[in-house]
């Protein structure tokens, strides 16, 4: 007869053999099952481009749109005259100007007259700093906002940049306070001969006086003997559109272009500032 001790050692090494086999089995199985590769570590997103600089190009490097036109006049206010002439109260007439001549504008202009080209498509008017304060002296108009009419009005139709519209008005604007100004000046208060102004102006350049219409009309507020008599109003210069991009170029003669004197007469008066009366 067996000893239970000895069933008992034998109950355990059976059981120990069949742990060990499940165990093998179990290990086969699980190495039959391919096992998933390790997870790949998710990439990064690229970094998000930076959003394109929008550079804005200012209104003064953005060319108006050319309207159809043939040369331009440059006109030129005797600012005295303007001012007697119900302007007194303006601010501009208030603080006076130490030129007999002011701008009026440039202005696009077609062989007949009347028919200018105005008020065309283009950017608003954002002048550099460096032009604006340039113009101001020779722009005494800009404190009643002169500057934004004349481009609205004749600037948009030239093709130019409002920096290189007016930067090309100062240029010819120089050029007629140069060759008039003493004249001008002298006569002040006075009366001046059509022929002697034009002669001026030929001193300074042969042939210019040629280039250039003078505008006259009575004055409102002259003193009374004098309010029956012609006043220079304007003077304009008639410039060829031949320069860069079509920006004024050559004065030419104004008979060429169909441009006469008007209201002048052989002789007029040039009015005197309120300061100097």
């Amino acid at each position: 007869m067996k000893s239970p001790k000895a069933s008992n050692n034998k109950a355990a090494v059976l059981v120990a053999v069949m742990t060990c086999v499940l165990g093998a089995i179990s290990a086969i199985v699980y190495e039959r099952e391919p096992s998933a590769p390790p997870s790949a570590p998710r990439p990064a997103p690229p970094p998000e481009a930076p959003a394109a600089r929008r550079t804005a190009v200012p209104a003064s490097d953005i060319a108006a749109s050319r309207a159809d036109f043939d040369f331009y006049l440059m006109a030129m206010t005797v600012h005295a005259a303007w001012c007697a002439d119900g302007n007194t109260s303006r601010r501009e007439c208030r603080t006076g100007s130490d030129r007999p001549l002011v701008i009026h504008g440039l202005w696009p202009e077609r062989l007949e007259p009347r028919t200018y080209p105005r008020g065309c498509a283009g950017p608003r008017l954002d002048l550099d700093d460096a032009t604006a304060n340039e113009l101001r002296p020779f722009m005494p108009g800009m404190q009643s906002g002169l500057h934004d009419h004349e481009w609205r009005e004749h600037g948009t139709c030239s093709g130019l940049g409002d920096d290189a519209y007016f930067r090309a008005t100062l240029g010819l604007a120089r050029g007629l306070d140069a060759a008039l100004r003493d004249t001008l000046t002298t006569h002040a208060g006075g009366e001046v001969r059509r022929a002697d102004l034009r002669a001026a102006a030929d001193r300074l350049h042969a042939g210019s006086g040629r280039t250039l219409t003078l505008h006259c009309r009575t004055l409102r507020d002259a003193p009374v003997h004098l309010r029956d008599r012609p006043h220079l109003v304007e003077v304009r210069q008639c410039v060829d559109d031949d320069g860069p991009g079509g920006a004024p170029g050559t004065p030419i003669d104004c008979a060429s272009v169909n441009r006469r004197d008007q209201g002048c007469g052989e002789s007029f008066r040039i009015a005197r500032r309120n300061s100097d009366r």
